[in-house]
């Protein structure tokens, strides 16, 4: 994904940023959700971060958000997302053992 990293991001487990290629690197895609037609975007989860990446079918980034903890908003490792609609995602979690119901609001 071409979106910049927080310089102090920091993984789910572990301290810092150790892997720079690969599943655990910034931007390596977890999970793709495909949102229904008419208006299909993608949404992507990042297993180093936290994030979640919106983007178009054919790559481009509209909107990146998150990060790794346990807070509401806050991922550990995304493994699975249902996308109904663009702007409503279910985000199923493994470190944090929940879901989370995200309603996404655009920026105008």
């Amino acid at each position: 994904m071409d979106a910049p990293v927080d310089p102090n991001a920091r993984p789910a487990i572990d301290n810092k940023l150790t892997a720079t290629t690969g599943t655990m690197a910034p931007g390596a895609p977890w999970v793709i959700c495909v949102t229904p037609a008419p208006n299909q975007v993608l949404h992507s989860s990042d297993g180093f971060s936290g994030r979640i990446y919106k983007l178009t079918l054919d790559g481009k980034v509209l909107g990146v958000f998150g990060k790794s903890g346990k807070q509401l908003g806050q991922f550990g490792w995304i493994h699975e997302m249902a996308c109904p609609s663009e702007n409503e995602l279910y985000v199923a979690e493994i470190l944090n053992w929940r879901i989370q119901k995200l309603v996404l609001e655009p920026v105008h």
